[in-house]
């Protein structure tokens, strides 16, 4: 036996039991006579019982329909809150969003996008993870543990991601170093210099950078901190690469130079499935591609 209940037929068969009729049913739901008609019948069949008897006049519930009518009763408050919770998300009313991101992009994007997004929905919260390695962030996405993330694209893993923003790559040295007289860091230094390297440097663009500029530098110190490594540059320990995005906010006494052969890498925004994702998180992501749109003008 299928059971085909849907809120329509509880809301229908509802009103029949009160009303007594068909047509005082279809005059107060909007519905035709034989559209009633056709509802119940349908729910009969499909039920394999009678629910109603037909009567000169008017209907009664049969002793199955009473039977019944407690549960459908149930049914129907507990559609009815189910379309609640819908329009409720639909219109953004409440939520939390999580999101995973580069720790450069929280500390510089993402208060921003966060203040401009709840001006329109400010019973929205937020939930955030910085991770730096690719295969960490990209995890907790997949496995549905955030709801949306900021990579540096491509994504190993299948997600929809979005690019938002070409960011040059970045050498820093101290200003005491001999280098730092130059407009460029020559990348033919990279091999002779000392460099001062990221523990999960192997899990993020700066392999890719390496290999695209085909050097192979000389790690003097590895460390698991973005602001250590910034700091032994600034003792003139060596140098090292970092993204334009993670030097902007950097105080410590470094030079930043452009690399010699340029290098880029794009930042995107991006969810588990564009098709699957709540209004909230497509509503957010609107919002950081104006924001950053905005942020960097295309020239």
């Amino acid at each position: 036996m299928k059971n085909q209940t849907n809120n329509t037929n509880a809301k229908v068969f509802l009103k029949v039991a009160e009303t007594g009729s068909f047509k005082k049913a279809a005059d107060e739901l909007g519905y035709t006579q034989a559209g009633i008609s056709y509802i119940i019948n349908a729910m009969e069949q499909t039920w394999d019982m009678t629910l109603f008897t037909r009567e000169y006049g008017g209907v009664k519930l049969t002793s199955e329909g009473r039977q019944l009518l407690p549960l459908i009763r149930q049914l129907h408050h507990s559609e009815r809150d189910l379309a609640r919770e819908i329009d409720e998300i639909n219109n953004i009313e409440s939520g939390t969003i999580t999101i995973v991101s580069l720790e450069s992009v929280l500390i510089n994007w993402i208060p921003d996008i966060i203040q401009r997004f709840n001006e329109k929905y400010p019973r929205i919260e937020f939930n955030l993870l910085a991770r730096e390695t690719r295969d960490e962030a990209e995890a907790l996405l997949y496995g549905s543990e955030a709801d949306c993330g900021f990579f540096v694209m491509p994504a190993k893993k299948k997600l929809d991601v979005l690019p938002l923003y070409k960011e040059p790559m970045m050498a820093i040295v101290s200003p005491d170093h001999p280098l730092a007289k130059l407009d460029k860091f020559p990348v033919k230094e990279m091999e002779s210099e000392p460099y001062i390297s990221l523990s999960y440097d192997n899990d993020s663009e700066i392999v890719d950078l390496f290999n695209e500029l085909g050097v192979s530098p000389k790690s003097k110190l590895t460390l698991t901190s973005d602001y250590a490594a910034i700091l032994m540059v600034a003792e003139n320990y060596g140098y090292s690469i970092f993204s334009k995005l993670v030097l902007d906010k950097v105080s410590l006494p470094v030079k930043c130079m452009e690399l010699s052969t340029p290098v880029f890498r794009t930042i995107g925004i991006g969810v588990r499935s564009q098709n699957t994702c709540s209004k909230a998180v497509r509503e957010f992501i609107k919002c950081a591609k104006e924001y950053v749109a905005e942020q960097y003008p295309e020239p």
